[in-house]
């Protein structure tokens, strides 16, 4: 008796370590993708980052800049600086995605493979 009830407690054991309760790790793997980013000042008159990364499929643009590059932000995720270049009061950190100006903030881009990525610091004329 003592036998089956120590293998019976074994394979509890065993099938609770296995249990997928939704929370944690993932098992689904992601390949790495390509974007190119570009970082530049006055509409593209001076570049500061020009380069492709290496991230996973479906990666947040923020967090892939906030781990990348020196970025100060808001407590809502708004874009402060980028490499040392402040906001002022007329002029903001806009960006594009694949040529087109985002309609989110960054924190709510997820990224493909080939995406292009271009933030700009310049005097907003709205």
């Amino acid at each position: 008796m003592k036998k089956w009830l120590f293998s019976f407690l074994v394979v509890l054991v065993m099938l609770t370590g296995c249990a997928n309760d939704g929370e944690g790790a993932s098992s689904e793997v992601t390949d790495p993708i390509d974007v190119d980013i570009i970082i530049s000042l006055d509409n593209d008159a001076e570049r500061l980052v020009d380069e492709t990364l290496t991230v996973n499929d479906g990666a947040n643009l923020l967090e892939v800049l906030t781990d990348e590059y020196d970025i100060e932000k808001t407590a809502d995720g708004f874009i402060q600086s980028i490499e040392g270049h402040a906001q002022t009061s007329s002029a903001f950190w806009l960006f594009d995605v694949n040529g087109a100006p985002s309609e989110v903030g960054a924190g709510d881009v997820e990224l493909s493979d080939g995406d292009d990525i271009h933030f700009d610091l310049h005097e907003y004329e709205g």
